[in-house]
Formats: structure tokens, C-alpha cells, sequence
């Protein structure tokens, strides 16, 4: 009895001792085996350091879509409307900018902040070299004024709603004291030389009407940033023309 007993205990070890070491090469044979999935994503971090960072921060699909301008120019006119949705971000009533550098023809007039920026340091600039006397006659519209505009227009040149460029709060349309005709102004005359270095353009340039569909208009001008207004000015563009060579 005290054999078997003997044996028995002899057999146990053996079995733990083999158990144990079939462990040990188990975990040795992990060690050694390349982890695919770790390889692949250090590949992906120092391959193409800016790429990975760009995967990781893209936004999903079914992201919101916002309103403000980035890089790309808004086109608005009868063949590219607003989405009825459409609602201009970060509107400054220009009426509460009591510093500014023009005057008003209404206290509710409204643009973009970063309009108002870029047309205050404009008129500021026109202010030092001897050119004053800016009447800003319109800025943002939204869908029910533009709506209103066009229903009780008669000469045809008013814009339907959704196709007019006031939506946006990107545009304003100026004027000056006493001047009828405002292209014949220093005021136009300044702003037509100098509007595009600080992000303007004549959205509406004479001789362009089959271009734009709308008649010319000397005193309404859009923001699309300086180094495009500088492109579109120079060349003597429209909006349209330039976004068809980009």
C-alpha cells in the first residue's frame, strides 16, 4: 500500500511538472510571435505622421454641416439658391458698433462679425486718405424680407428668395449723401481701387449682366477674403467666372 502510495505522489509530480512547462513554451512561443495588430498601428503613426493625425480628428459622415464660410466661396444666384434652412452665423448689428467708420441709413441693418471687420478698416483706411461720407443702405436679409422685396419689385432686378447674396450677411450695398448716381462718386471711385485688399469685390461688374444675371451694381460688394477678392478684382472676374477656373 505504502508503494502504490509512493508511486502515485512520484506520477502527480511529473504531471505538474510537465503541465508547467508546456505553459512556460506557450507563453515564450506569444512572446516571440509579431502582434499584427500592433504593427499595423505603429505603421500607421510613422509612416505618414500628418495623415494618422488626420484620420484620427476626421469628423464622422452624418457630421452637422455648418453655415460659416471656410475655405470654399459661397455662390448664391438663380442656379445655386440657399437651402431654405440656410441662417448666417455670428450677424453684429452694425447700429451697435458705435465706433465705426460709416454712417447708417437705418439702425437694424445687420452683416457677418467678420464683415464687419474687414468693411470697418476698409472705410477706416478711406477716412485717413481724405474719402468719407459711406451710407451703408443694406446688409443681411433673411428669407421672409427678401421675400417681401421681391413681391413688391417692378422693375424686375430684385433677386427671388433664396437667390439673393443679402442672405448670406456676406454682402452690404453703399451709398454717399446727395449722390444719385454712386459710380460717379470719389466714394465708389476709392472703393472700386481699394475694396479687394481688405477682402471685397463688386459682386455685380458693369458689362457682366449675361454673367451674373443681374444688372451692374457699383454700390453692392461681397466678402470672399483678400486673396481671393484680390484674384477676382485684378482679373476682372466674376464670382462665377472664378470659381469655374478653380
Amino acid at each position: 500500500m505504502k508503494r502504490f502510495i509512493y508511486i502515485a505522489g512520484i506520477l502527480l509530480v511529473l504531471c505538474m511538472a510537465i503541465v508547467s512547462f508546456v505553459r512556460y513554451a506557450d507563453l515564450e512561443s506569444d512572446r516571440n510571435r509579431p502582434d499584427d495588430r500592433i504593427q499595423s498601428s505603429r505603421e500607421l503613426l510613422t509612416s505618414n505622421p500628418h495623415e494618422s493625425a488626420l484620420r484620427m480628428r476626421r469628423p464622422p459622415t452624418n457630421a452637422p454641416h455648418t453655415s460659416e464660410p471656410s475655405e470654399d466661396i459661397l455662390l448664391v444666384n438663380a442656379e445655386n439658391p440657399l437651402p431654405k434652412e440656410f441662417h448666417p452665423e455670428n450677424l453684429v448689428n452694425l447700429y451697435d458698433q458705435k465706433h465705426r467708420h460709416f454712417q447708417l441709413a437705418q439702425a437694424d441693418i445687420e452683416v457677418c462679425e467678420t464683415v464687419f471687420e474687414a468693411m470697418d478698416a476698409m472705410f477706416a483706411a478711406a477716412q485717413k486718405e481724405g474719402v468719407k461720407g459711406f451710407i451703408i443702405t443694406s446688409g443681411y436679409r433673411s428669407r421672409e424680407e427678401q421675400k417681401e422685396i421681391f413681391s413688391t419689385s417692378t422693375d424686375g432686378t430684385a433677386a427671388r428668395p433664396g437667390e439673393s447674396e443679402h442672405e448670406t450677411g456676406l454682402a452690404f450695398d453703399v451709398t454717399t449723401m446727395g449722390d444719385e448716381n454712386f459710380e460717379l462718386t470719389p466714394q465708389f471711385e476709392w472703393l472700386s481701387n481699394h475694396c479687394a485688399e481688405f477682402g471685397f469685390i463688386i459682386r455685380y461688374p458693369k458689362g457682366m449682366e449675361d454673367v451674373t444675371g443681374y444688372p451692374y451694381e457699383p454700390w453692392h460688394y461681397r466678402y470672399v477674403g483678400k486673396a481671393h477678392a484680390a484674384n477676382i478684382m485684378d482679373k476682372e472676374l466674376t464670382l462665377e467666372q472664378y470659381l469655374e477656373e478653380r
